[in-house]
């Protein structure tokens, strides 16, 4: 994991976790191509990421066995959830804030891996 600088050595009681998934996703995030609704996007899908943390189960195949992993369970309900707040199709948002970002076969995990990374860091400094 890369070690990013604290810069809230100080005052610790009076930050909130916004402004550490703020802070964090700034840290850890790679830069959009002038996107500001990629963006906006982007941070929607974290704050709901991390408001779902502990708190969705995946769903099972008929057999039994999970469809997709707690975390991409996660991911896919807060992309659910901003693409209906914003009156927009699943596909839109993620266009915009995943495919247009992150490279090669595995963008979605590529962007879950970055989600789950700021999720740590902020766990991290809250303890």
């Amino acid at each position: 994991m890369v070690q990013i600088p604290n810069p809230f050595s100080q005052d610790l009681d009076r930050l909130s976790e916004d402004d550490l998934l703020d802070w964090y996703a700034s840290e850890v995030f790679p830069p959009l191509q002038d996107d500001r609704k990629g963006s906006v996007y982007r941070r929607m899908i974290l704050r709901r990421f991390w408001e779902r943390r502990g708190n969705s189960q995946p769903r099972e195949l008929d057999d039994g066995t999970p469809y997709r992993s707690e975390d991409m369970s996660r991911l896919d309900r807060a992309i659910n959830d901003v693409a209906e707040a914003h009156d927009r199709y699943e596909n839109t948002v993620q266009s915009q804030s995943i495919w247009a970002v992150y490279h090669g076969e595995n963008q979605k995990e590529q962007f879950l891996e970055d989600l789950l990374e700021i999720e740590n860091l902020v766990l991290d400094h809250l303890e």
